[in-house]
């Protein structure tokens, strides 16, 4: 169902971050929040429920899926940090560089970072894990009860609608719309909508070819992709890749497909995207590290050819990731979703 998306905008995500063009994977992260939205929200009503033991598991469930690969990942990261050298590292991503006090080691472990900008919290082997720390802040309220209802619901969208509507009043910044966990929570409350939108039988938007999931992420794309034309267009295209974000997940929850593909191969290509979204920092550090001796982070030439060889690498290492530990958990999670009743 949202395989296939994931992994676009984890692909999103590595292209922006690899070539120093952050605003490409911002346009993406918010998608990502509003499918956690509507997922844990579909977890809980309909695969745990809201009694202790049904919290219990669907908190285990989410821990299966996401420590063990994160926990190789941090592994391969530290490894990459102490071969190409704490200098290297440091100029590729100021973030990454090896924990020395207890208090660092279990950020990293639990990937809490508690900050209003947990972005800027380091030492962070996978630095986009940051958003992590925002997802397991909304796992925990879903698992709680915030998406119990649509009463409680529509509260939430309308409170978060509140925070950005104060932000832009206040004028504290594009920041403050973006990485604090209250800037998610609008995102994270569509999501959460769309479940019982769908729930209450509302339609599609049309199955005619501008409403097609295809077109919908061809243009999610293609609107991420302007800004490196046009950096002033920004802060519209945000917004807008915020309502196509929006659209796009509507459709898919509506039952809207891609085409041909079928859904097990929908769910495999989705399965590349944690570990893509998670293994491209360290990746790319060791490509860019073997072609040119040092840091490349640019949308030069050197910087396209890094990114090139970084996404062939990270969709093989992902690949073993998966084979290695991710499979062998799924068949725990889906022992652990069964039992859920």
């Amino acid at each position: 169902m949202f395989g296939t998306l994931r992994t676009i905008l984890a692909l999103m995500v590595a292209a922006g971050h690899l070539t120093d063009q952050w605003k490409i994977g911002t346009y993406a992260v918010f998608a990502f929040y509003i499918i956690s939205g509507y997922l844990m929200t579909l977890s809980m009503h309909e695969s745990y429920g809201f009694t202790g033991a049904g919290r219990v598991r669907f908190a285990l469930n989410r821990f299966l899926r996401l420590y063990p690969m994160y926990w190789a990942v941090a592994i391969i990261s530290a490894l990459v940090i102490i071969w190409v050298g704490a200098d290297v590292a440091g100029a590729y991503n100021k973030l990454m560089y090896l924990p020395t006090t207890l208090n660092e080691f279990l950020t990293i472990a639990s990937m809490l970072y508690i900050e209003l900008f947990p972005n800027k919290v380091g030492p962070n082997l996978a630095p986009t894990t940051w958003a992590i720390t925002v997802e397991l802040f909304f796992y925990v309220a879903i698992c709680l009860g915030l998406s119990r209802n649509k009463t409680i619901v529509t509260v939430w969208l309308i409170a978060s609608s509140l925070y950005l509507i104060y932000v832009e009043v206040a004028g504290l910044g594009w920041a403050y719309k973006y990485f604090p966990v209250m800037a998610a929570s609008f995102p994270f409350s569509v999501g959460s909508m769309i479940y019982f939108l769908r729930k209450e039988g509302f339609p599609s938007l049309g199955s005619s070819l501008l409403w097609q999931p295809p077109v919908l992420a061809l243009l999610l794309v293609s609107n991420a992709v302007a800004v490196l034309v046009f950096p002033i267009y920004f802060l519209a295209g945000f917004y807008i890749s915020l309502l196509l974000s929006i659209v796009l997940c509507y459709q898919i929850v509506s039952g809207e497909g891609w085409g041909k593909l079928s859904a097990s191969a929908d769910k495999l290509i989705g399965d590349y995207s944690y570990p893509i979204y998670l293994l491209h920092w360290p990746i790319g550090l060791v490509m860019s590290y073997s072609l040119f001796g040092t840091a490349i982070l640019n949308p030069t030439g050197q910087g396209v050819l890094v990114l090139a060889c970084a996404l062939v690498a990270t969709f093989l290492v992902s690949h073993l990731l998966l084979v290695l530990i991710d499979r062998p958990i799924q068949k725990l999670r889906v022992a652990v979703k069964k039992s859920a009743y």
